[in-house]
């Protein structure tokens, strides 16, 4: 079933004025890059989702061996005192050749952080248990079409043991409501809380997803429970692909709320001009959006050789007045780590 837009919502179809989006670009601006914070010589490193859990700092990220015919995604932790400093964890949840639509394919992102500004992305529970999502799948391979949507939970998130896998997607390409650009694959999902319902609903997820044009464009879904859930609006929240054939994808979103209620939604784009980059776009309703068109947030630099090719898929921490953002920087030279670029 899909739902159509909450008409109750006071804020729905507010515009953010360009003076409240130059704001918002300056209050992300992070012209300092760090360079690798998480990087294996054997296996790629993607897709970081940084968490506050216990006084301490947490990254899920995903790898993949560079060996990519014979291997797929898996899911691995990272811890650090100061956000800067990583020291690799293990795994979290791996591949399991007992299981069936998940068997190949396990790459998870952290669900109900906190997405408060300067709220450090603390993790938060939901009935005595700690979530995450993950892109599913049964083959061997890089991003082997079609990917599924699962669900997972924990009693302590950084404990691979008290995961809990469940036993079928939450979401397919295949479902009878998928709609008309999102029915080959679905890839990274991001899950907040809507504590103000502006949806209707207490949990919305934001993800892109590929339709038979191959072409990825970002949608929404909203739960009451967190296992459950249902695509909202019959169109995609972001979709800047249709009609342009220069832009092939939009994805990754990651969201942010600021101190006066303003959603901000990280994402990254793909497209021949820029290549791979980082950029955003804000709400107040978590249904409409405007995108920022000036310069992206982060971006690859052909002059400098530890990520001349991409950077990309944004999961940014504001935390005592300073903005971390996290991200995947590609190389010509087969590199794909975990980058680091701050204020």
């Amino acid at each position: 079933m899909m739902i159509g837009f909450n008409d109750n919502n006071p804020n729905a179809g507010k515009m953010v004025t360009p003076e409240r989006m130059r704001q918002t670009r300056a209050a992300l601006d992070t012209p300092v890059k760090r360079g690798p914070v998480m990087e294996f010589e054997d296996r790629f490193t993607d897709c970081p989702s940084v968490f506050r859990y216990d006084g301490r700092w947490f990254m899920y990220f995903i790898a993949i061996s560079k060996d990519t015919s014979v291997s797929g995604y898996e899911t691995h932790f990272a811890e650090s005192d100061d956000l800067l400093h990583w020291q690799y964890g293990g795994p979290i949840l791996k591949r399991d050749p007992r299981r069936e639509w998940d068997s190949g394919q396990i790459a998870g992102y952290a669900a109900l952080y906190d997405p408060n500004m300067n709220g450090g992305c603390r993790l938060t529970a939901h009935e005595g248990q700690y979530w995450m999502t993950y892109l599913a799948g049964s083959g061997d391979g890089y991003e082997p079409d079609p990917l599924l949507m699962g669900i997972a939970s924990a009693k302590d998130p950084t404990d691979p043991l008290t995961y809990i896998r469940r036993d079928r997607p939450i979401l397919t390409p295949s479902d009878p409501d998928a709609r008309f650009f999102e029915t080959r694959t679905l890839y990274k999902s991001t899950v907040v809380r809507d504590e103000d319902h502006l949806t209707g609903h207490p949990f919305v997820m934001l993800y892109n997803a590929k339709g038979y044009d191959g072409h990825e464009r970002i949608y929404m879904a909203v739960s009451d429970d967190m296992e459950c859930w249902i695509r909202y609006g019959a169109y995609p929240v972001i979709d800047d692909v249709t009609g342009d054939p220069n832009c092939y994808i939009t994805a990754d979103p990651m969201l942010l709320r600021d101190q006066d209620g303003l959603w901000i939604m990280n994402f990254m784009k793909f497209n021949r001009s820029r290549s791979a980059f980082d950029t955003f776009a804000c709400s107040y309703d978590l249904i409409h959006w405007t995108e920022w068109l000036g310069e992206p947030t982060v971006a690859h630099s052909k002059e400098k050789p530890d990520e001349d090719l991409y950077a990309h898929k944004p999961w940014i921490v504001s935390w005592e007045g300073h903005i971390y953002h996290f991200y995947c920087a590609c190389t010509t030279d087969n590199r794909r780590y975990i980058a680091l670029a701050t204020d």
